[in-house]
């Protein structure tokens, strides 16, 4: 058996304060770093957004002025341009869809990419066309396929404080 003196100090154990202090610290300063991230997050998604739709409507560019220009003299060269046209426009809904949006922005993007596909859909049916005449009977189809894309734009973009769309689409 142990006799304490009067002399001595009590010991405390500081182990279970330590295990709520230690923590807590930790926690406050990850939220003091937060602070910042989180103010510049619709920034960072604005940027991100104009990266992927910048490209894309780089791309889109010439393969729409091409299609225009073949569509009335060469089959093969209007195909060629709806394909390219269909593979930026998957890359664009690929890198779209990586992308963490708000939630204002979310479900548009959503929307966007599901209007996406179904022009894509559409110009994979008009690059089976045998003629001109009947590639080109697509083309409303197509125009109204880009409406439902354009809005999904529109309602993005807004929502990230982006001007409107320059290029072609996005």
């Amino acid at each position: 058996m142990s006799v304490r003196s009067d002399t001595e100090a009590p010991r405390r154990n500081i182990t279970g304060f330590l295990l709520i202090a230690v923590p807590s610290v930790v926690a406050a300063c990850l939220l003091i770093l937060a602070i910042p991230y989180y103010a510049g997050a619709s920034a960072r998604i604005a940027s991100l957004y104009a990266n992927v739709a910048g490209p894309a409507n780089q791309a889109l560019t010439p393969e729409i002025d091409g299609y225009t220009h073949h569509q009335h003299h060469k089959l093969a060269a209007a195909k060629l341009d709806l394909s390219k046209e269909a593979k930026t426009e998957a890359t664009f809904d690929n890198q779209l869809g990586q992308i963490t949006f708000p939630r204002a922005a979310d479900p548009h993007a959503d929307l966007l990419i599901a209007a996406d596909k179904k022009r894509i859909k559409l110009i994979s049916l008009q690059m089976e066309a045998r003629t001109l005449r009947k590639l080109r009977s697509f083309d409303a189809r197509v125009q109204a396929a880009d409406v439902a894309v354009e809005v999904q734009v529109r309602i993005i973009r807004q929502d990230l404080g982006l001007p409107a769309a320059s290029g072609p689409l996005y």
